[in-house]
């Protein structure tokens, strides 16, 4: 199994600071600030052999009964390039 795992900021966006390494043992090479140290999926959920998420917005006004409100606009994003995990650099 290839195994990747992905560091980034604490306190980072947007693909801000991310590293990814294909050895844990490489990952003392991400120092600095603090960071967030997680195992990558391999094998992510793909459309056309693309990564997306699913954007959308709740608003939850009570926890018993649970009321949920769902705003009606959601959003997806798609990846500009296909998933290739092969090809760490590419993030």
């Amino acid at each position: 199994e290839h195994c990747v795992w992905i560091s980034k900021g604490s306190n980072s966006s947007k693909g801000v600071g991310i590293k990814l390494f294909d050895k844990l043992s490489s990952v003392g090479d991400a120092k600095g600030t603090a960071r967030v140290l997680q195992k990558y999926c391999e094998q992510p959920c793909l459309i056309n052999r693309r990564k997306f998420d699913l954007r959308l917005w709740v608003l939850v006004t009570d926890w018993n009964p649970l009321t949920v409100w769902v705003y009606d606009d959601c959003m997806v994003r798609f990846c500009a390039d296909a998933f290739d995990l092969g090809d760490l650099s590419s993030r």
